[in-house]
């Protein structure tokens, strides 16, 4: 997903931090907005393209 479907899906402008940080998409619970970990995915930003992939986490 673009950064900006991300935006139209929220509602709302993603966070400057997360065009700026890697860490912002990181699996850490402790990260309030990453959300997606409640579904059992994790995200890869790609910040130069402004897209993000979500991979469903393989369970053990």
């Amino acid at each position: 997903m673009s950064f900006a479907e991300i935006s139209a899906v929220i509602g709302a402008a993603l966070p400057e931090s997360a065009a700026r940080y890697s860490q912002w998409w990181e699996t850490d619970p402790q990260h309030t907005q990453a959300t997606w970990l409640d579904a059992d995915y994790r995200a890869l930003p790609n910040r130069d393209a402004q897209r993000v992939t979500f991979v469903k986490a393989v369970s053990g």
